[in-house]
């Protein structure tokens, strides 16, 4: 992947991680701002009243710390696939599909749709440099 959509992919993994960092941030009161606007976005209608507690503030902030990590995997894999090509490229997509399937149906039955719908939105971002760079279709690398 070059160019365009290399940058693409790149800006994607790095709003990830802001997003990890957004939720991280929310173990400090102070700092819960942008986890509380999150919980009212997917609880839609946005209306000020997030469903963000001081109950879940200890789960909130350890997701963003997975969701950081997560990220610098993400950054990691597209750095990997330049040099391994396709079969790089298509566990990554596995992994996020995955990821958006399983936890697209776990806030359906949750009661939380919005998440699904956010989550739908992050990977249509993700499928975009994929699908229009083309590197599921390339060969993968031979080996010296």
């Amino acid at each position: 992947m070059t160019g365009f959509w290399k940058t693409w992919m790149q800006v994607w993994c790095w709003a990830v991680l802001g997003f990890g960092a957004v939720l991280a941030v929310a173990v400090f009161p102070a700092a819960d701002a942008g986890a509380k606007l999150f919980y009212d976005l997917v609880h839609w209608p946005l209306d000020g009243q997030s469903s963000f507690v001081e109950e879940t503030r200890f789960t909130v902030s350890i997701l963003g710390c997975v969701t950081i990590g997560w990220a610098m995997t993400m950054l990691t894999c597209v750095a990997a696939a330049d040099a391994l090509g396709a079969p790089v490229w298509r566990g990554f997509a596995a992994a996020i599909g995955t990821w958006w399937a399983i936890d697209s149906v776990a806030s359906i039955l949750a009661g939380v749709p919005g998440n699904a719908v956010s989550n739908t939105v992050i990977f249509a971002l993700y499928l975009a440099p994929i699908l229009g760079s083309g590197v599921l279709r390339a060969p993968a690398p031979r080996a010296a």
